[in-house]
């Protein structure tokens, strides 16, 4: 039998000491130099992390943009988590395993989110433009409870784009617009972002 993926998270002690939040912050750089610091990080069981409140684990949020547009996809049954199944999401990415060698330098990190976004979709990585713009916090709900969310946004040069596992279904880039208007449809880490998406994506140059 394989053994049980272990996923990264910190005590969510940390965050109160920081200072919790909900929703969305911009202050990345007070929050993220903590939560990747090695001293405060340990790699739990996902099925133990999923259930234990006094954890958080660390998941990058990749938003993929091209000229004014968004990918968007459907989560499918495929997707490990099945509490966001059916739901549509802007966020690619997903829990950091304990095979991620080297993880916390800032290239470690870097790297760790790239794989999480080669296993997700087929891109080509080379000529991307990538910015940490925001973090997510979101305590309203079992999920985000548990999880907490560096959201990157990522210039593509085109819209290849296709989804690489069961639980990416038809992946395509929309306007802004469209997204936005449409919000009420996104699992919950994408309407945060989307309410603040001029925010965000003024944070990376990127005209809205």
């Amino acid at each position: 039998m394989a053994a049980e993926e272990r996923v990264l998270c910190f005590e969510r002690k940390h965050l109160e000491q920081l200072g919790v939040f909900q929703g969305l912050s911009l202050d990345v750089e007070k929050y993220l130099s903590v939560v990747t610091d090695p001293k405060n990080l340990v790699y739990k069981p996902r099925s133990e992390a999923e259930l234990d409140k006094n954890y958080k684990q660390l998941i990058p949020y990749v938003i993929l943009v091209h000229n004014g547009r968004v990918l968007h996809y459907q989560r499918g049954k495929g997707g490990g988590e099945t509490r966001l199944h059916g739901f549509y999401s802007i966020g690619i990415g997903g829990h950091i395993a304990d095979e991620d060698a080297s993880l916390f330098s800032h290239a470690g990190y870097r790297d760790g989110m790239l794989r999480e976004l080669r296993e997700e979709v087929d891109i080509d990585l080379k000529d991307v433009n990538e910015t940490a713009v925001a973090l997510i916090n979101d305590d309203s709900n079992e999920v985000g409870y548990v999880h907490f969310g560096v959201v990157h946004i990522m210039q593509v040069p085109n819209e290849n784009v296709v989804g690489n596992r069961k639980g990416i279904r038809a992946p395509e880039f929309v306007p802004f617009a469209k997204a936005l208007a449409e919000r009420e449809n996104y699992e919950s880490w994408s309407r945060i972002c989307l309410d603040q998406f001029e925010k965000i994506l003024a944070l990376a140059a990127i005209p809205n």
